[in-house]
């Protein structure tokens, strides 16, 4: 296989989310040489890995603070139009996107060579999220006409964005499946490659099992960290002697202030922000049980770590992750409820059941996934 010097733009580098584990897997493991492009790069709450490499910035500082803002991030719409890439310089262009970062593609694109890992087609766009957050995230008249307003505006520029990627990788069948309802999928190649999972750091990590549970995932509103507090709190009347840990970097400073407040008055509950990795595997290690709840998530690494750790999972029963894992012992399910007061007495009630449940003679079963990195480097050998 060649090795090809490909220019790999991801919009903005941020946080330890599933997104920035892909980018970081490709710098270190890929027979490609990659160079890095992103708007924004705060490297004090991702990973320590990424001080390794340069970082090419393309957005000037102030627009920082607009990458977390779920209604301004349109306005990067804007800012890609004014910064070039040289992809002359370049084999192939690598776009890693969860929507938004396609938008790139209206100044720089490569003919023939703009390949695109999707993580998903942008969430706040999609039919079933737009219904979801219209009863748990914008409340006010005034705040939902502009989001109805920003998503019809926004699936324009979607659709002509798209059709400049000429190679299309998919995370799973769920960002397949919401790329075909929102018709951008035209003649394009594609595929399904997973993305990286980290297995092989649990095998030498101590098991010992205490009576905490963790749920590790960005903290924001999607991830239902508020609606987990609430549960938290139901359970624990019934059930003492057990501790949740969230961790988490906090996306949104309003909802961070939302779950410290409702937190405060229960001492069993700890929120924990820049975890090591170190940290985070002992953390893991040594739990009770691992927790996602993430509403729809598009492929979700961390439920695969945690039950490749060995942990009981509680999770929904709708995202990504589900057909890889659906009939493993060791996963419990939630059902899926998209009304927050239902899906707060969902969750206290399988955590409940989840205690009542013996674990501890079951043998963790391999999750099987294709090679990451070898996949991908074909893809982009080709």
């Amino acid at each position: 296989m060649k090795k090809q010097k490909i220019a790999l733009f991801h919009p903005w580098i941020k946080s330890c989310g599933g997104g920035e584990k892909v980018v970081l897997e490709l710098l270190e493991k890929s027979k490609h040489n990659f160079d890095v492009y992103t708007w924004v790069y705060d490297e004090k709450n991702t990973f320590e890995e990424f001080k390794r490499y340069k970082i090419n910035i393309l957005a000037p500082k102030f627009v920082k603070k607009l990458s977390k803002l779920h209604l301004m991030r349109g306005l990067f719409l804007l800012i890609s139009l004014f910064k070039k890439i040289p992809l002359k310089e370049y084999d192939k262009f690598l776009i890693s996107t969860s929507g938004v970062g396609e938008f790139i593609t209206f100044r720089n694109y490569k003919k023939g060579q703009t390949h695109s890992y999707i993580h998903t087609p942008l969430r706040e766009a999609n039919k079933k999220i737009v219904k979801w957050n219209l009863e748990n995230r914008y409340r006010s008249f005034f705040k939902k006409q502009i989001y109805l307003v920003a998503v019809k505006v926004y699936r324009i520029f979607e659709k002509r964005a798209w059709k400049k990627l000429d190679v299309i990788i998919f995370n799973s069948e769920l960002s397949e499946s919401r790329a075909k309802e929102h018709s951008l999928i035209k003649n394009q190649k594609t595929c399904i490659i997973p993305p990286p999972i980290s297995f092989s750091k649990f095998k030498k990590a101590k098991t010992k099992t205490g009576k905490v549970f963790v749920y590790v995932s960005r903290l924001n509103p999607p991830k239902r960290q508020d609606l987990l507090i609430e549960a938290w709190k139901l359970f624990s009347e019934k059930n003492k002697g057990y501790k949740l840990i969230l961790i988490g970097t906090p996306d949104n400073k309003k909802y961070h202030e939302k779950l410290l407040n409702l937190s405060k008055e229960e001492k069993s509950i700890e929120i924990k922000s820049n975890v090591s990795n170190k940290e985070l595997k002992k953390l893991i290690s040594e739990s009770f049980a691992g927790l996602f709840l993430g509403y729809q998530e598009d492929f979700g690494i961390i439920p695969l770590e945690i039950i490749s750790a060995g942990k009981p999972l509680l999770a929904t029963d709708e995202g990504g992750y589900v057909k890889l894992i659906k009939d493993h012992p060791l996963f419990h399910k939630i059902k899926e409820r998209h009304n927050s007061k239902e899906m707060i007495e969902e969750i206290a009630k399988e955590l409940g059941n989840l205690v009542k449940e013996n674990y501890s003679k079951i043998i963790p079963r391999k999750i099987k996934l294709n090679n990451f990195i070898k996949e991908i480097d074909e893809v982009l050998g080709k």
